[in-house]
């Protein structure tokens, strides 16, 4: 027999070695992070690209085998999506650069016209806000110092190269993307087999476990397929839509706001007010006060309708994920795997969600109503007759 000593023992080990293994993977993951990051565009590339296959699959267009008629649709999708790609970046790729030129040279300008207005706005207020008031609402001393290094260009010249950090980075990272040429191999290997592929993943799993692999499977797959092409769609309608409103309303470098913002609406949260300041911005600097506030405006309405009618219809309800929970998750994210790692931050916590409730908390819940049953049945059993 054991001791009672062996079991607290063993269980100390336990939480010894499972810790031990949980940093291991995770160090490795890390150290193999560009890798993962090559595999998971390869995988919401798939996900894109699937429907489009299984709905040719269906329609068994030739008379060939299933095996061959996946093939002769995964070419044919994936031609039409290089087709697509190549016109659609030879159509906005050169003037998204020239406005990008344009922009950076004129950035010095905004900026010191934004200061100008900023210190417009503190002579008004020193000559115009009463005395008690001003004191009330007593600027911190470290505002008062940012606005004062603005006649001395520093906060402008912060704000240049940073613009100009943010617009490099994001064609070098574009340029980087494209170069990639393993991504669009995996991808065509992952719709092309991705039922071999799931098959030999069930084969690794005991023969107890295949119903209940099978389930997390399809769940993790639902999850991340109507995520990718859920935010795919709201990040053309967001791209779309801001490019013709400001093109409406005259404002300069439309496309280049287009883009960033459709690029930024892959991000839950953060991506809208990102893409929103700098259009609210820019179109107070170009068209005055009242065009940044019908712009901040239209931003607001339009990321409103994006969470609450459009985002519901594409996504469903699987995330439910709290909004601290999500900007938790998209700091981690970012952290690890930059911008990838925030798009995939909210599918990849609702997944581990649904996992802690597999693995975790529905175990525990039976082990209480188990023990529950018992109590009753035990309680039922000894207790007296009445005489």
């Amino acid at each position: 027999m054991r001791s009672r000593a062996e079991t607290p023992f063993n269980m100390v080990w336990g939480v010894i070695v499972r810790t031990a293994l949980a940093i291991a993977v995770l160090y490795i993951l890390w150290r193999v992070r560009s890798v993962l990051v090559t595999v998971l565009l390869a995988v919401m590339l798939a996900y894109v690209l699937v429907p489009a296959v299984d709905f040719l699959c269906r329609r068994r267009f030739l008379p060939l085998s299933k095996r061959g008629t996946r093939l002769i649709a995964t070419i044919l999708v994936f031609l039409v999506f290089f087709l697509v790609v190549g016109v659609g970046f030879r159509l906005l790729v050169n003037p998204f650069e020239l406005e990008a030129r344009k922009f950076m040279e004129k950035i010095n300008d905004y900026t010191k016209t934004a200061s100008h207005a900023l210190d417009s706005a503190m002579t008004w207020y020193r000559t115009n806000v009463p005395k008690d008031l001003q004191d009330f609402l007593k600027i911190p001393d470290d505002w008062r110092d940012l606005l004062k290094t603005q006649e001395k260009g520093g906060a402008t010249a912060a704000i240049s190269d940073y613009a100009k950090a943010l617009i490099g980075g994001t064609l070098a990272w574009t340029r980087r993307v494209i170069e990639l040429i393993l991504i669009p191999v995996l991808a065509f290997y992952f719709v092309l087999d991705s039922r071999r592929l799931k098959r030999e993943f069930i084969a690794l799993v005991p023969p107890w476990r295949v119903r209940e692999a099978l389930r997390v499977t399809r769940e993790v797959n639902g999850i991340l397929q109507n995520y990718v092409i859920g935010q795919l769609i709201l990040c053309l309608i967001a791209g779309v839509v801001t490019g013709i409103v400001l093109h409406l309303a005259g404002i300069n470098y439309a496309l280049v706001l287009a883009v960033f913002a459709g690029i930024t609406r892959a991000i839950p949260i953060i991506g809208p007010v990102a893409s929103g300041i700098p259009i609210c911005i820019l179109g107070a600097l170009q068209g005055g006060v009242g065009t940044g506030l019908w712009l901040l405006v239209f931003v607001t309405i339009m990321h409103f309708a994006e969470s609450k009618f459009i985002m519901p219809i594409l996504i469903g309800d699987r995330l439910k994920l709290h909004p601290a929970v999500i900007l938790i998750a998209l700091l981690i994210g970012a952290e690890l795997f930059g911008l990838l790692g925030m798009f995939l931050a909210a599918p990849i916590a609702a997944i581990a969600r649904e996992l802690l409730y597999l693995y975790v908390i529905r175990p525990r819940r039976r082990k209480a109503a188990n023990h529950e049953s018992t109590d009753k049945m035990t309680t039922t059993l000894v207790r007296p007759e009445r005489t």
